[in-house]
């Protein structure tokens, strides 16, 4: 493997301790069923699209600074994509986004994460070889749509008894 940890690795762990931070804060707001079933769901989904896309024919991007999968890329994959997820469903369901308010809040989330995959490009923790940052802005707003459906999902079927 060729490895060597520099400034990506740090801009990865230290991004991955800040997002645990946040989710620490809020972790309680959830039910723990909700907590690691959007954990979960989001490891999976992210996991499959980079998969997908970096794995060849595609091979349109890698993380970090060479193509082979690196521990702090595994950290920031299990920690960043879930813990942000959370934090915007906190935020989403605290202050009973809905409507329009939702679709102003899904565009603020997508500004949001253009310009931190833009930081992580800068700080080489993402490397594009055929992916273009404009690829990702119609991705973002489908990923919190069905983020949103799969957390109704969760809560609609927490609430419902279970049949006998």
């Amino acid at each position: 493997m060729n490895y060597t940890f520099d400034w990506n690795d740090w801009f990865m762990i230290i991004t991955g301790i800040a997002s645990l931070s946040l989710f620490f804060l809020i972790r309680k707001y959830f039910h723990p069923v909700i907590n690691i079933s959007i954990w979960i769901y989001n490891v999976f989904l992210v996991e499959t699209i980079d998969y997908f896309l970096v794995g060849t024919p595609y091979q349109l991007y890698y993380f970090s600074d060479n193509p082979t999968y690196e521990p702090s890329s595994a950290f920031f994959h299990l920690t960043v994509y879930p813990a942000s997820a959370l934090i915007f469903l906190y935020v989403y369901d605290k202050w009973e986004i809905k409507g329009r308010k939702s679709v102003l809040y899904i565009l603020f989330w997508t500004c949001f994460s253009i310009l931190f995959e833009w930081v992580c490009i800068k700080n080489n923790v993402l490397t594009y070889t055929g992916w273009k940052l404009l690829y990702s802005v119609p991705t973002y707003p489908i990923a919190a749509i069905l983020l949103i459906c799969f957390f109704r999902f969760i809560q609609k079927h927490m609430n419902d008894p279970l049949p006998r």
